[in-house]
């Protein structure tokens, strides 16, 4: 059984940014806010340094355009199965937020929530605290829940192979340049793809996407 932390004491926090800058300057301003010890390092598997301790907190800080935010999630569930994973989005959207959920975070923050929010997040974790999720990320997830499957199935199922094969690279974590060299190429072809798949699933991020494709990896897509 987990016991409460004192709050502010003991939480052990990454933060994972796609920018070092930004990671270090969200780092600084945690421990002035919050007082706690951070660590910082990037979302990219290739160039991530091995953390010599399981972090309590894992605060990711990436793109929903090229996806490597949820890709960043995805990588941190995977690693620290016991970490508390929050996503700092760039978007005020509650369906990409929910998306981020969907791939493995606890919660997530907006951009209009401040560092104040955070903090308060983040006393909330030392105390013990482990559900995370806002009222409105619990309505929109219901409401998710209760759409037909079906409905999303017949949508799917109209990607060519193509579309099928980005949307299963997005899926497993990669970035949009190294899809674009497995797949060989372009980055303006890759955006294209991405634009179409949006479409034909009636979606507005490429997180959202993935999140249900990770839910449904067994519907046959024709070309």
């Amino acid at each position: 059984m987990n016991m409460p932390r004192e709050a502010g004491v003991g939480l052990r926090i990454r933060v994972q940014a796609t920018r070092r800058a930004v990671g270090e300057a969200i780092a600084a301003a945690i421990r002035d806010v919050a007082g706690m010890p951070v660590t910082t390092d990037s979302t990219d598997p290739t160039q991530a340094h091995r953390a010599s301790r399981r972090p309590d907190v894992v605060i990711v800080v990436g793109s929903t355009f090229d996806g490597s935010t949820s890709a960043a999630v995805r990588i941190a569930r995977r690693r620290w199965r016991e970490s508390i994973v929050i996503a700092l989005t760039d978007t005020e959207r509650v369906e990409d937020g929910v998306a981020l959920v969907e791939q493995g975070a606890d919660t997530w923050l907006a951009p209009s929530e401040g560092l104040d929010v955070l903090r308060s997040v983040l006393m909330r974790i030392a105390a013990g605290e482990r559900v995370l999720l806002k009222p409105t990320a619990l309505a929109e997830i219901a409401s998710t829940l209760s759409r037909p499957v079906a409905a999303r199935a017949v949508s799917r199922a109209r990607l060519t192979s193509r579309e099928r094969q980005v949307l299963e690279c997005f899926a497993q974590g990669l970035s949009r340049p190294d899809i674009a060299a497995l797949l060989g190429i372009t980055i303006a072809t890759l955006r294209t793809h991405v634009q179409n798949i949006l479409g034909k699933l009636e979606l507005h991020s490429i997180d959202q996407a993935a999140a249900l494709l990770a839910g449904d990896r067994s519907v046959a897509t024709p070309d």
